[in-house]
């Protein structure tokens, strides 16, 4: 396996990209003296989801749990104890950023996880609060933690025990599809602190005003770049590369993900 380091700005943060054909390709690691930021995998329409995890206490969260989520923490964090993953932050419901989320509350059922889990999503996440509600439909008694809901709207905050939350709405069309209508996906980016340490997240969104706001001097930003090339189509859900990086300049450092795989053409 090969890797590639990367040295950032501040001499004590860390960024390891691999860079193979394989899974690896899509993932990331970045690390400061507070935080460490997983990114297990990331591929647009596949799965994408964010490990953040608290230097000082081992506290974790994740940005999206897409399909695969599960199997991805599991290899990621094997000796991580199920009662260390304080929040879950859903950007939007799109099936690539929450379709893991059943399984992962089965998962923890199962390993009898007994603290509260809260989950943030934006205001109207249908899709979120329906797959929460079937779980808790199909176990009615027998779920051992408490699982907490919140719907978040463009500017409010969400304080977690060591995580600090705030949510910016973003500009996501629910297809790229042109239709007759056009129809918006409620979406979130996320502005995280940990400490001291800021970690950005757009979510996907096409350019809107609210990116900059995001991403603004944070330590890390984490931007989807799903389009190789700036389309035409004023209804486009995303960003594109040249747009992500231009975006990435007004961060300390950034990891771009959510991309569409070499062999989609």
């Amino acid at each position: 396996m090969k890797r590639r380091i990367i040295e950032t700005k501040s001499s004590h943060t860390v960024k390891v990209q691999f860079m193979t054909s394989s899974k690896n390709e899509y993932s990331s690691n970045w690390a400061n003296d507070e935080t460490i930021v997983t990114v297990p995998f990331s591929v647009a329409g596949v799965g994408t989801m964010i490990v953040i995890e608290s230097k000082f206490t081992g506290k974790k969260m994740l940005l999206d749990v897409g399909d695969g989520t599960t199997r991805d923490l599991f290899q990621q964090l094997p000796n991580s104890s199920v009662e260390d993953l304080t929040l879950i932050a859903i950007t939007h419901g799109h099936f690539d950023h929450m379709g893991g989320l059943y399984s992962l509350l089965g998962f923890l059922r199962m390993l009898h996880r007994k603290s509260p889990l809260d989950i943030i999503m934006p205001q109207g996440s249908i899709e979120v609060l329906g797959i929460i509600e079937s779980f808790r439909e199909f176990h009615p008694s027998t779920i051992p933690f408490d699982i907490r809901c919140h719907e978040m709207k463009d500017g409010v905050e969400f304080n977690a025990d060591f995580f600090r939350v705030k949510g910016f709405e973003v500009e996501h069309f629910d297809s790229d599809v042109p239709t007759s209508d056009i129809v918006w996906q409620p979406a979130l980016g996320y502005r995280v602190t940990i400490g001291d340490t800021i970690v950005a997240y757009t979510g996907d969104t096409r350019m809107c005003a609210n990116l900059e706001n995001i991403v603004e001097s944070a330590d890390l930003a984490l931007i989807e770049s799903t389009y190789r090339t700036i389309p035409e189509s004023d209804t486009r859900a995303h960003l594109s590369r040249e747009e992500a990086e231009q975006l990435a300049t007004l961060a300390k450092d950034h990891i771009i993900i959510h991309q569409v795989p070499d062999w989609v053409k």
